[in-house]
C-alpha cells in the first residue's frame, strides 16, 4: 500500500510553496477547479479534511489528476485506518489535529510525510520521537507567532507549521518566527467555492511566503 517515496515528494513540495491549503466542507464537485487554481497560483499542496462528505474520493480524483504535479494528503485523520485508507489512494501526507504515536508510525511505514497536531513543547518531542516529519501547530491563534520563535531556540531542527486563524499579515510574522510552513482554511478557501475570490487569496498567501 503507498509509494514509499510519497512522502519525501510531499515533504519537497511541501517545503518548496511554504502553503498547505485546506479543503473542508462541500463544494459541489467543483475540488478539481479550486486546486486548479490554487496550483496556477502557486499553492504546492491540498489537504482535504476526512470530515468532508466524500473526502475520500475527493482525495483519490485529486490524486489522479495533480499526484504528479502537487503534494495531496487527508486532514483531521484520527485513525490507523484512515492512514491505510488515504495510502492506498495514492495520498502523500497525512494531517491530524493531535499527536497520536500509532498514527505517525503507520504513517511512517506506509512511505507517507507525517504532521500531527500539537500545542505544548512537550506534544512537539513527543511527535518528533514518534517520527513525524514536521509540527502543525493548532490551533495556531491561540499560540502565536511568539511561540514560533521561542521554540526555535530549543528545537531548532523541528519544521513547524502554524495552522488555525492564519490570514496573510499572519502568515508573514509566523515565517519571520521561523515557521517552516503555514495550514490555511477558510482564511483561504471560502465556502463559496468563487474562484475568482480564491485565485486573488491564493495570490495574497503566496506573497506572504516571501517567494515573489
Amino acid at each position: 500500500m503507498g509509494d514509499k517515496r510519497a512522502g519525501e515528494r510531499a515533504g519537497e513540495l511541501i517545503g518548496r510553496g511554504r502553503i498547505v491549503a485546506i479543503m473542508r466542507g462541500d463544494f459541489g464537485g467543483r475540488e478539481e477547479e479550486m486546486v486548479q487554481v490554487l496550483a496556477e497560483a502557486g499553492v504546492t499542496a491540498v489537504e482535504v479534511t476526512l470530515t468532508t462528505a466524500g473526502a475520500l474520493e475527493s482525495i483519490g480524483r485529486l490524486v489522479r489528476r495533480f499526484g504528479g504535479e502537487l503534494a495531496i494528503g487527508a486532514g483531521t485523520v484520527l485513525r490507523v485506518s484512515e492512514v491505510e485508507a488515504v495510502a492506498g489512494l495514492g495520498g502523500q501526507f497525512i494531517v491530524s489535529p493531535n499527536c497520536r504515536p500509532e498514527v505517525i508510525g503507520v504513517t511512517k511505514r506506509l512511505g507517507l510525510f507525517s504532521l500531527p497536531g500539537c500545542f505544548t513543547p512537550t506534544e512537539i518531542v513527543e511527535a518528533v520521537d514518534a517520527g513525524a516529519d514536521a509540527v502543525k501547530l493548532f490551533p495556531a491563534q491561540s499560540l502565536g507567532p511568539s511561540f514560533v520563535r521561542a521554540m526555535r531556540g530549543p528545537l531548532p531542527e523541528v519544521r513547524l507549521v502554524p495552522t488555525g486563524g492564519v490570514t496573510p499579515e499572519a502568515a508573514r510574522e509566523y515565517f519571520a518566527a521561523g515557521a517552516w510552513a503555514v495550514g490555511i482554511g477558510s482564511e483561504l478557501i471560502g465556502r463559496d467555492a468563487d474562484l475568482e475570490r480564491l485565485r486573488a487569496r491564493a495570490g495574497e498567501f503566496v506573497a506572504a511566503t516571501g517567494r515573489l
